[in-house]
C-alpha cells in the first residue's frame, strides 16, 4: 500500500527537519509496519540518519517524488497532469477536477453568447466550462438557479421576463462539484445585472440580496405565491432555519424581500422551487426598488 498525502507530508517534515524522534502515531506506525522504519521507544519512534535516507528513497520509488528538489506543499496547486510530471499518483494533486467550473444555459431556443460566439444547446443540456475561459458574455442578465433539477429542466417552468432581462445566460449557482465560490468569482468579474432564482426560504432570501448588482427574483405573484405557500409549502424547513436567519431578515431594509419575509413568518412556511416545475402557474421578477432606482 502506497502512502497518502498526509503521511507524505508526515515522512517529508521528518527528513527535512531531521528529526530523531517522532510520535508512534497511525502514519509512523504505517512506515515502520510497512518498511521498518525507525525503532519504537514506547510512544516514540526513534529515527535514525539511515532510516530518514530509507524513507526519503522510499517515496521515490513509490510515489515518483524527490524531496531533494521538490516538496508536498507544491501539489496543492497542481491539476492532476502537473502531479503526474512531478510524481507517478495523480490524486496527489490538490486542485479538484471540476476545479472554478461552471455549469450554465439558455432559455430554451435561446443560443448561448460567450467569447463572441453563438452555440445552439439542447434545451434540457448546459455547457461546462472553466472560468478563466470564458472571456465574455453577449447576454443582457445572469439568471442564477439554486437547484440543479430546475436549472436542468427550466423549460418546463413557466417564465416571463421583462424585456431588458429577456436573455439571461442561466447560470446554476453550485454544489459539492460546481462551487459558489465560483460563481461570486464571476459575479465580481462581470457588469451584468443578476436575478435570483431560488428556493423561496430564510437562506436564500439572504443569499439573494447578497449577490452584487442583484435586481430581483424569481416568484409567482404575492397572492398566488400565498396561497400555494399555505397548500404546499415546507414546515419543518422553516423551523431549521429560523433561528439563524430571523435576526438579518429583520434587519432588511429590501421590499421585496420584507413582503416575502412577512408571507413566510405568517405561515411559518418556506417554499422549495421543485414546485414550479411542470406547474400551472407562472414566474416573473419581483425588482428590488433600490436596483430599480440606480
Amino acid at each position: 500500500m502506497k502512502p497518502n498525502k498526509t503521511q507524505l507530508r508526515v515522512a517529508e517534515k521528518a527528513i527535512k527537519a531531521k528529526l530523531e524522534l517522532v510520535p508512534l502515531n497511525k502514519s509512523w506506525q504505517f512506515f515502520h509496519e510497512e518498511y521498518a522504519i525507525g525503532l519504537p521507544q514506547g510512544t516514540k519512534l526513534k529515527l535514525r540518519e539511515q532510516d530518514r535516507d530509507k524513507l526519503q528513497e522510499m517515496i521515490r520509488l513509490e510515489t515518483g517524488i524527490n524531496l531533494e528538489n521538490s516538496s508536498i506543499a507544491d501539489f496543492s496547486n497542481m491539476d492532476r497532469e502537473q502531479a503526474l510530471e512531478h510524481g507517478t499518483n495523480e490524486k496527489l494533486a490538490g486542485k479538484r477536477v471540476k476545479d472554478q467550473r461552471l455549469a450554465f444555459k439558455t432559455l430554451a431556443e435561446q443560443p448561448l453568447k460567450i467569447n463572441q460566439q453563438q452555440y445552439l444547446l439542447p434545451a434540457n443540456g448546459h455547457m461546462d466550462m472553466c472560468l478563466d475561459q470564458l472571456e465574455s458574455i453577449e447576454h443582457n442578465c445572469l439568471l442564477i438557479i439554486e437547484n440543479y433539477r430546475c436549472f436542468d429542466q427550466l423549460q418546463q417552468i413557466r417564465l416571463k421576463l421583462p424585456t431588458h432581462y429577456n436573455q439571461p445566460l442561466v447560470i446554476y449557482r453550485g454544489d459539492n462539484y460546481y462551487s459558489e465560490k465560483t460563481l461570486r468569482l464571476l459575479l465580481a468579474a462581470t457588469t451584468l445585472p443578476v436575478i435570483a432564482m431560488l428556493d423561496i426560504d430564510l437562506k436564500s432570501l439572504l443569499i439573494a440580496s447578497s449577490f452584487p448588482r442583484v435586481v430581483g427574483l424569481i416568484c409567482a405573484s404575492l397572492p398566488e405565491f400565498e396561497i400555494l405557500l399555505q397548500e404546499k409549502g415546507n414546515a419543518e424547513l422553516y423551523a431549521k432555519q429560523l433561528p439563524e436567519c430571523q435576526q438579518a431578515l429583520n434587519a432588511s431594509e429590501e421590499l421585496v424581500i420584507n413582503a416575502l419575509w412577512a408571507l413566510l413568518r405568517k405561515h411559518q412556511k418556506v417554499w422549495v422551487q421543485e414546485h414550479d416545475l411542470a406547474s400551472g402557474y407562472e414566474l416573473g421578477v419581483m425588482g428590488f426598488v433600490e436596483s430599480q432606482s440606480e
